[in-house]
């Protein structure tokens, strides 16, 4: 068994009602905005399972809005980098390589004697 809960079902409605409300008006949801301005934890929306899905598309929003305004360059794109990082992104390059490789030492001595 989990902690208690501090909100009642009828609390956790009526937030899950004003989060949908909030990533429906909002460009470029931020969880942390949405509690701050409902004076609640933000933790609430990644601890009670109600939040699961709201939480997903309200992160979905986010992660489509800024590739989309950065694209355009409507969002600063360090910040949109930013963000889009703490989402998952990355901008590192993996490169695998497989087969034989065949190197002429004698070819790389003599570049290196120029």
């Amino acid at each position: 068994m989990g902690r208690p809960r501090n909100y009642t079902d009828k609390q956790v409605e009526k937030f899950l009602k004003l989060f949908e409300e909030y990533i429906k008006d909002t460009d470029i949801p931020i969880i942390s905005e949405f509690a701050y301005l409902n004076d609640l934890p933000r933790e609430i929306i990644y601890d009670y399972e109600e939040f699961t899905t709201l939480r997903k598309k309200a992160i979905n929003k986010k992660e489509a809005q800024l590739e989309k305004l950065g694209l355009l360059n409507v969002v600063n794109s360090s910040m949109a980098i930013f963000s889009l990082k703490q989402l998952g992104w990355s901008d590192k390059q993996d490169i695998e390589h497989s087969g034989n490789v065949k190197i002429d030492s004698d070819a790389i001595e003599k570049y290196l004697k120029k």
